[in-house]
């Protein structure tokens, strides 16, 4: 056995305590005075890991502190990733009912779309894309816009016909909403729709979010996202999510809009995270405030220390699964049936696979771009990264980007500048709350 590559180890910048983080197995361990210099010498090479005692060494080896052979666990967790890329069992769909939208916002992607609403055709046309894939027993719809509620009444036909496909045994659903068109009757009838869990995002507390998420007659969008989150915390089974859409102009709100949200829905099953602007959202001139990797990382340090709130944020899980872009059955589905592999990709027809109703002719070429195409597995600088099991070498759609089409984005964690800032911080905050 030997000290795996995929440790962090060091002595805390606040106290005397040594800290040691396993990204492959996601622990995170406190070491006492003996321990810490034992496993600093074993990583060194001074001594040999036989010197351990056979519990500890048990432990160690349990927690992939240490492990046989460091190639064999990266190959592990390739063939894992690679099972969950191919498993016919699962169908993963993306679902835009109409691209049109209630809101304004500059940095959207999705802005200049015309308002298409999705017909009957196309449903029928989706109930036997999804009747065709014969192995599919786990059914997962996440209904996306244009602002899905707008044409709300097709989310309901269309999940009545695939509940009644024979064959599938599980089906989830989630919806990304901007909120302001949530009412007593949507609210109420989410479960019915097998939909557990609803993603709200806004930019701010009152005027930040209405100057940024302009409606018709500028309204007080702010008031009215608050509502149906009112309304969405009547169910404490449905999983609510507040996305802060933020940068560098609005960045002091995301803490604002964490505290609102912790204080008004104590315990009803609310989470709040900072989703980023990114340029690659296609924003234009509105990106000049985009927060790159590093700044991104510091703004996180920096808000949950003020928060005084642990989060996942800061010591993410393994990252075991894909985005549909890897996805052998993971598709986003446009209102006019076409077919892609990115949500940023939704109405650009140059990165349209197809359509659902002529699956003979879909792009091969583009297809095999996200299924393999800038592989982080075959990236040596991914490969030798001690943080590749809880990064996967980055968003697909931004590799791809750089390989193909000329771009160039940071795919790198946001924390590996930090990571052990991250990693004491997580330390601290937990430990101010069960004593860690």
């Amino acid at each position: 056995m030997k000290w795996s590559r995929y440790n962090i180890i060091f002595k805390m910048h606040m106290g005397d305590e040594v800290l040691l983080y396993n990204t492959l197995s996601n622990v995170l361990l406190k070491l006492g005075k003996n321990d810490a210099e034992s496993l600093m010498k074993i990583k060194s090479g001074k001594i040999s890991v036989d010197s351990l005692e056979e519990q500890t060494k048990k432990a160690l080896v349990d927690n992939k502190i240490l492990i046989s052979n460091d190639d064999i666990e990266l190959a592990k967790f390739k063939l894992l990733k690679q099972y969950n890329r191919m498993d016919d069992s699962v169908l993963a769909l993306t679902i835009a009912p109409t691209l049109a939208c209630n809101l304004h916002c500059a940095y959207c992607f999705e802005q200049q779309h015309p308002s298409v609403f999705m017909n009957d055709d196309v449903e029928n046309d989706i109930i036997s894309f999804i009747k065709g894939h014969v192995n599919a027993k786990y059914v997962h719809i996440t209904w996306f816009g244009g602002e899905p509620l707008l044409y709300f009444k097709r989310i309901v036909s269309l999940t009545k016909k695939i509940k009644s496909i024979q064959g599938i045994e599980k089906y989830e659903a989630e919806i990304i909403t901007n909120g302001v068109n949530m009412n007593e009757k949507i609210a109420s009838s989410l479960r019915e729709l097998n939909i557990n869990t609803v993603h709200v995002t806004i930019d701010g507390l009152d005027s930040a979010n209405n100057e940024r998420r302009i409606g018709l007659n500028h309204e007080d969008t702010f008031a009215k996202i608050v509502r149906g989150l009112d309304l969405l915390a009547k169910d404490d089974n449905i999983s609510k999510t507040v996305r802060v859409n933020t940068d560098k102009t609005n960045s002091e709100q995301f803490v604002k809009v964490y505290d609102f949200v912790r204080k008004r829905y104590c315990g009803l099953n609310f989470n709040v995270y900072a989703g980023f602007i990114k340029d690659s959202y296609g924003c234009g001139n509105s990106c000049v405030g985009c927060l790159n990797n590093t700044e991104q990382g510091k703004f996180l340090i920096k808000s949950y220390k003020k928060l005084g709130v642990p989060t996942e944020t800061l010591l993410p899980p393994r990252y075991n699964y894909e985005c549909i872009a890897r996805l052998k059955n993971g598709y986003l589905i446009g209102p006019k049936g076409d077919l892609y592999k990115c949500w940023t990709d939704l109405g650009n027809l140059s990165m349209c696979l197809g359509y659902i109703n002529d699956l003979d002719n879909i792009s091969i070429d583009l297809l095999s771009e996200y299924m393999v195409g800038n592989d982080p597995f075959c990236d040596s600088e991914c490969m030798k990264c001690v943080l590749f099991p809880i990064c996967g070498g980055g968003c697909p759609h931004s590799r791809i980007m750089n390989q193909f089409h000329g771009a160039k984005n940071d795919n790198c964690c946001f924390a590996k500048e930090n990571i052990e800032e991250f990693i004491e911080t997580y330390y601290h905050l937990q430990q101010s709350i069960n004593n860690f």
